[in-house]
């Protein structure tokens, strides 16, 4: 009994595993991204455990500002800081401007990415996809001459879009 109780247990763990992405083949392309509105916070090195507060936070302001047309976006910069908010669209000099007195916002103009879609089910879906996607861009990195540089995630519905943009040596 207790051995089945052990195979049952290990056969749910592989199907959530594999519910989350952990088996999701991670293939990186190159193509355009942006210009995106980006409204966020900036958050310290070593305070992530932060993002869905803040997310949540500016979420909430957004909506209360009247901006419909949003997905989250976080970028995380090499030094371990970050901005943690969402690309908007459609919004109005006063609908930034109704906006709490500590978001920021700005354009992240349009160029060229490294891009690896993931699949997003939930918020752990950034985590997976985080130890899924990080070693393919390096590796792609480092095989076509490119530069560490800020990497960003967007959340677009139910993907994950991860995006670096391509800086030569």
């Amino acid at each position: 009994m207790a051995l089945f109780v052990l195979v049952a247990l290990a056969a749910l763990l592989l199907l959530g595993a594999a519910w989350m992405g952990a088996f999701h083949r991670v293939e990186v392309a190159e193509r355009d991204c942006g210009p995106f509105t980006f409204v966020y916070l900036p958050i310290a090195a070593g305070e992530m455990g932060q993002v869905g507060a803040i997310t949540t936070r500016i979420d909430a302001a957004l909506e209360a500002a009247g901006v419909r047309a949003r997905k989250p976006l976080d970028v995380f910069y090499p030094d371990g800081t970050g901005e943690i908010g969402f690309a908007v669209e459609g919004t109005t000099p006063a609908q930034l401007a109704a906006l709490p007195d500590k978001t920021a916002d700005r354009t992240i103009p349009a160029q060229r990415c490294m891009a690896v879609e993931f699949p997003w089910r939930n918020r752990l879906s950034f985590m997976v996809g985080y130890v899924k996607v990080d070693p393919a861009l390096a590796a792609w990195r480092a095989a076509h001459g490119y530069r560490k540089v800020e990497a960003m995630a967007l959340n677009d519905g139910g993907t994950i879009l991860y995006l670096q943009p391509i800086v030569r040596q």
